[in-house]
């Protein structure tokens, strides 16, 4: 039986990375004053409220999506192909994130783009899943040769899909501020903490 062709584990790194990084940059190009202001910067600024909150969101959750591939991937020394179609999936789906920003930042009034925008970071969340499954699935990729310990991140998954539904019901009743509801992450993800077992 010939060898695994693996692919090495840098150059994937560097395509996250950059990608990422690239991703998370462009979200601050929506964010734009109105070509006249009427000598009222503070109230131009003001008019920025939705999009400065879509921003501020869409950064922290591409933050902690990084924060949590790199921890999946702390132990992985081995890429396959398939780990490979997976985080390029999961790439393409972060690659996303920008466009449905601009949604929820533009027509934040719009139960429609805060249901778009929600389906992009569940489907984040759920390739992440999938390819954490592949992982455990296959504890030859990791340096160690086994998966024991490795978590798949259903409950990373399931906080953030809990705060996309949330923010989804907002947006049926007040529309303008759907995208607070994502700040649930964050508490959710302590209680989770602090409640699992050491």
């Amino acid at each position: 039986m010939p060898a695994p062709s693996y692919l090495p584990r840098n150059r994937l790194d560097a395509l996250v990375d950059g990608i990422l990084a690239i991703t998370m940059t462009l979200l601050v190009f929506g964010l734009k004053l109105p070509d006249d202001i009427h000598g009222d910067l503070f109230g131009a600024l003001a008019t920025l409220r939705p999009k400065i909150v879509s921003w501020v969101v869409s950064f922290l959750i591409l933050a902690l999506c990084w924060q949590r591939h790199v921890k999946d991937f702390r132990q992985v020394g081995h890429i396959d192909g398939r780990l490979f179609r997976l985080v390029v999936l999961w790439l393409l789906v972060t690659s996303v994130v920008p466009f449905t920003t601009t949604l929820i930042g533009e027509h934040d009034e719009l139960p429609q783009s805060h249901i778009i925008y929600a389906v992009n970071i569940v489907a984040i969340q759920l390739v992440a899943v999938l390819r954490n499954l592949h992982l455990r699935a296959h504890p030859a990729l990791f340096s160690d040769g086994t998966a024991e310990g490795h978590d798949t991140g259903w409950r990373s998954a399931l906080i953030i899909g809990i705060s996309a539904l949330a923010s989804v019901a907002v947006a049926f009743v007040r529309p303008t501020d759907a995208s607070i509801a994502y700040i649930l992450i964050w508490p959710l993800t302590l209680l989770a903490n602090w409640l699992r077992p050491q």
